[in-house]
């Protein structure tokens, strides 16, 4: 017979190579990261969103068997925020049958930060089961964790809120402590003490070649050691954890691969000034960016730029989907571009890329100054002046030894003077005008864990149809078709008034224009009219229906001085709701006149802004709203909260997660000469609850808080992204774009 020693000792190698193998974070049924009962110290990865299932509710004492649901986020680097439903049935409706248990929607949160260069002692604090009409699972908590390769152990100290004695409690209180260890990326052991209570568990992680790169997939069982009410003996779980976009490197976090990058520019430089220069020395500039030329610099003579390159061009711009193209010679030879972008409806930063691009190839073997202004409704968003060879270098990564190009945008100088005395040689090339444009976009509406129901839902597609006319104006049609509803958003259901009915959702007449107003408060003084940003005033107005049922008009102005850290709108709006006839079923009331203002200010390390709104909302309500909105790419997270009270009627409170992102091709398709079809540039949707009212009134009332449903002068300013900062720090998805 062989000895088992050569086998001992090959398993034990194995575990041995696997010591520095890190644990696997993972979200608990509660709302935070942990084990499967209590928290640890970690957080939830920043730019990651983790969905857990478990076929179990700890700490309902009448029945703990049910579904509860978890989504969380990690919003920031030291922050998480998590949604749950907790419920004991999925259609039961608590008005009709007395038998359905328990259903709580609620919100939990918490902050970690490590305590060591090497990450190995981390402490955090939390609170669970915030809002709701209930709070069966609150929890306030803190918590120190010691990872070391394989091995994880926790303690800490907990306080349970709103318990009920033989009917619910939060199962983590007192002192509690837990203990994991993963000798093997695909598997996980655990057990856990709290409040004189004590489980088991084992998690199973899907091998990371089964799914896309970044995700994590598992699935766990669960087993209490102790005899309690809390929980069954045993129940399952699962989880999936997704990357929303690669974080930026924040200052300290390590090293940063160094990028030849378009500076940005203080103020734009008139035409007088433009020149042909050659490799700038090198000057203190901010970093990541390239240093700025120098007017001293002498000219170097360019090779003569023919009427077929310009028309070489206009073809290549016209060939990346790009419209209203109009090219030039200005008098210091450099060739002026301008064209407007609507097919990249993504990001703007993709069409200035593929304009960029367009430009070093046709341009690129020789010294030949530009000056582009890619526009949006054919209002100006972004500049760019440069050299066509330095261009070309720096979009190959070839080390150019020149600037590429200067940034410029609306709030560091009025952008019409870059183009100033420019002779036109190719003038509205495929006006905007002549193109109908169709959008198809998801509608979606929802009530989430309410006593009707677990989740009710109606859907829909609103198709819509948007000509354009004159400079920044365009008519719109848009139509709502429902596909899909539960049974509480039938006509005759709870949510039935609010259900996606097929119908016209707007019909209306946009105007954007961007107000010149350095002419009239700053007549020939640019040194004032750089300091407040007054050519970044723009204004909107809205005429014909909007959400489906209210006729009249809406103004909106928007003012993004400087690089874009700050920006500030107010818009106002009066309104004759058609369908109004008196009854509680009306949709909104008989006359709406929102009035708002709204500020916004951008952490550009983080890509976080930090939003308030206040006013008299959609249905004359009147309150404000705080929220934190966290961006990764194309996509947001934000969480907010809000209150808000009608005239003589009580005040609400909500909290809320909203997930924001678009829908469709990156660019818009054109199946014909005229015609182009795309997605949504931005789907957003939004789950909230009520925070408890201390007199116990928790009835949840619709039309609290609500946006005017009208266009937003946003989406002519690329979501809200279209500060001087946020162009600097998508210059790596720039060169992507114009490769």
């Amino acid at each position: 017979m062989r000895s088992a020693k050569p086998v001992i000792l090959a398993a034990a190698a194995t575990l041995a190579s696997q010591a520095a193998w890190a644990q696997t974070t993972t979200f608990t049924q509660a709302g935070y990261t942990g084990l499967g009962i209590t928290p640890n110290a970690h957080l939830l990865d920043w730019g990651r969103v983790e969905a857990t299932y478990d076929r179990q509710l700890p700490g309902l004492m009448r029945d703990p068997t049910g579904h509860n649901f978890v989504v969380g986020f990690g919003l920031l680097p030291n922050l998480e925020i998590a949604g749950r439903l907790a419920t004991n049935t999925l259609n039961c409706s608590a008005f009709v049958d007395k038998n359905c248990g328990t259903r709580d929607l609620s919100a939990s949160g918490k902050v970690g930060i490590g305590l060591d260069a090497q990450n190995r002692f981390r402490v955090a604090a939390g609170l669970t089961d915030v809002g709701g009409a209930a709070t069966n699972f609150r929890t306030f908590y803190g918590v120190l964790t010691y990872n070391e390769g394989p091995f994880e152990a926790s303690a800490g100290l907990a306080r349970r809120s709103g318990a009920r004695p033989n009917v619910s409690m939060a199962p983590l209180h007192g002192p509690f402590a837990a203990a994991a260890w993963q000798p093997l990326p695909w598997v996980r052991g655990q057990i856990e003490y709290t409040d004189g209570n004590a489980w088991a568990g084992v998690r199973l992680f899907a091998p990371r070649d089964w799914l896309p790169e970044g995700w994590t997939a598992y699935v766990g069982s669960n087993h209490r050691l102790n005899d309690n009410k809390l929980t069954r003996g045993a129940w399952l779980t699962a989880g999936l954890s997704i990357p929303l976009y690669k974080v930026p490197a924040l200052p300290g976090s390590g090293p940063r691969a160094p990028l030849p990058a378009l500076s940005g520019a203080q103020r734009p430089l008139p035409a007088y000034e433009a020149r042909v220069l050659p490799a700038p020395p090198a000057q203190p500039a901010r970093e990541g960016a390239g240093p700025a030329p120098s007017a001293t610099t002498a000219p170097i003579p360019a090779r003569p730029v023919s009427d077929s390159d310009l028309e070489d061009l206009a073809a290549a711009l016209e060939a990346k989907g790009l419209e209203d193209i109009s090219i030039g010679r200005m008098p210091d030879a450099s060739v002026a571009v301008r064209a407007n972008n609507s097919a990249y409806n993504w990001n703007s930063v993709d069409a200035l890329g593929a304009a960029l691009g367009a430009i070093a190839r046709t341009f690129g073997d020789r010294k030949t100054g530009y000056r582009l202004i890619l526009t949006q409704r054919q209002i100006p968003l972004v500049a760019v002046t440069g050299q066509s060879d330095c261009l070309r270098e720096w979009i190959a990564d070839a080390g150019a030894a020149c600037t590429a190009g200067q940034l410029s945008t609306p709030g560091t100088g009025a952008l019409e003077p870059l183009h100033a005395g420019a002779a036109w040689v190719i003038n509205q090339r495929k006006p905007r005008w002549q193109t109908l444009h169709v959008s198809i976009s998801p509608v979606l509406r929802t009530n989430v864990g309410t006593e009707v129901g677990a989740l009710d839902y109606s859907a829909g597609v609103n198709v819509g149809l948007q000509l354009p006319l004159w400079r920044g104006a365009s008519v719109e049609w848009r139509r709502n078709v429902p596909l899909a509803n539960s049974s509480d958003y039938e006509p005759n259901g709870v949510f039935g008034a609010r259900r996606v009915r097929s119908e016209t959702e707007r019909v209306a007449l946009v105007q954007t224009v961007r107000l010149p107003v350095e002419r009239w408060l700053a007549p020939g003084d640019d040194l004032k009219a750089l300091r407040w940003g007054l050519a970044a005033v723009t204004a909107q107005a809205t005429i014909g229906r909007v959400g489906s049922n209210f006729d009249g008009m809406h103004g909106a102005l928007r003012w993004e001085p400087g690089e874009g850290r700050h920006r500030a709108s107010a818009e106002a709006g009066y309104f004759r709701n058609a369908s109004f006839d008196g009854s509680i079923s009306s949709a909104g009331p008989r006359r709406a006149k929102p009035l708002l203002a709204s500020y916004r200010y951008s952490v550009t390390p983080t890509r976080t802004y930090l939003e308030a709104t206040a006013g008299q909302f959609m249905y004359n309500d009147r309150g404000f709203q705080l929220g934190m909105r966290q961006w990764f790419s194309d996509v947001s997270v934000a969480a907010y909260y809000r209150r808000s009270n009608f005239q003589g009627g009580a005040t609400r409170q909500f909290i809320g997660l909203e997930l924001s992102l678009p829908i469709g091709p990156r660019r818009d398709v054109a199946p014909a000469r005229h015609l182009q079809v795309g997605g949504t540039t931005r789907f957003s949707h939004a789950v909230e609850t009520l925070v408890r009212d201390p007199n116990g009134n928790n009835a949840v009332r619709p039309g609290y808080g609500l946006p005017v449903p009208a266009p937003s002068p946003e989406a002519t300013f690329n979501t809200d992204r279209a500060g001087l900062l946020y162009f600097e720090d998508n210059i790596r998805r720039i060169r992507d774009a114009a490769r």
